[in-house]
Parts: C-alpha cells; structure tokens; sequence
C-alpha cells in the first residue's frame, strides 16, 4: 500500500475519533497525519514521520490552551474531606462481592463499598464514612428511601 493512502488513513481515522471522543486532541494528529500524507508523495519515510510528529506537536501545544479556553470549563475540583459524612442516594446496587456500586453525591458519582458487606439496593440513601483509594465507603441509613 502507497504511504500516502496509509497518511490518508490515519488522518481519517484521527479525524473521525475526534467526533466520538471530544477532546479537541486527537483531531490534531489527524491534521499531522494529512500533512505527512502530500509530503510522501516526495519525501521519504523519515521526513513523513517527523513532519507527523512535529505539525502534530506544535498545534497541540499552541492550540490546546485556545481550546480550553473557549470551552470555558474547568475541571470540577474537590476536596475529599469535604464529602465525608454527607448523605447520598444509590445509584447502582452496591455490592462488594460483586464489586459493584455507585452513588451519587451532588453531581458526582463515585464507586462504593459497603462498610459491613451488605447489599444497599439503588435508590436508598448512604452515609459516606471514608474514602479508600476511588471508592467511597459507605454506610445504609436505616429508613433512608
């Protein structure tokens, strides 16, 4: 196969990705690969690769931070001590033997763990004692619809 039909390929690949992962990442090895794509058609592999990697790198690096700001949006932070002892609602069936479960608290959800083992159904409401790793450890609170 012609090195520009695999450029082309890649490129499209790249291009097409982009639109199932929004990142405004990935399009830009995409665009990399269309350039390396003409210049096979007169240079050699090694001027293909490095033209791939270097037009990739440098939109990414001038681009990225234009991106994000016209996104407008900032990764939520968090501060995990502020989340223990607050109340909040299954979401998935929490069940450690299964490692399974989620729950939701505020606009988060986070995997958990049943304090003692036991099955806590979705939809009940959860205590959240402590945090171990990724998962929140948590406690049903009897009554707690």
């Amino acid at each position: 196969m012609e090195p520009y039909i695999v450029w082309l390929i890649l490129g499209v690949v790249l291009v097409v990705a982009e639109i199932f992962i929004p990142s405004f990442f990935i399009f830009w090895f995409g665009v990399g690969a269309f350039v390396a794509s003409g210049l096979s058609v007169v240079f050699g592999t090694l001027v293909q690769v490095i033209a791939f990697a270097v037009v990739s790198g440098l939109l990414v690096l001038f681009t990225r931070p234009f991106a994000k700001k016209i996104s407008g949006k900032e990764p939520r932070k968090i501060h995990i001590d502020e989340i223990i002892g607050k109340t909040a609602v299954v979401t998935e069936t929490i069940d450690n033997l299964a490692g399974k479960g989620l729950i939701r608290v505020g606009g988060d959800v986070w995997r958990a763990l049943s304090v003692d083992d036991s099955v806590v159904e979705s939809g009940k409401k959860v205590t959240i004692l402590k945090v171990d790793g990724t998962h929140l450890i948590v406690k049903k609170i009897e009554g707690g619809e």
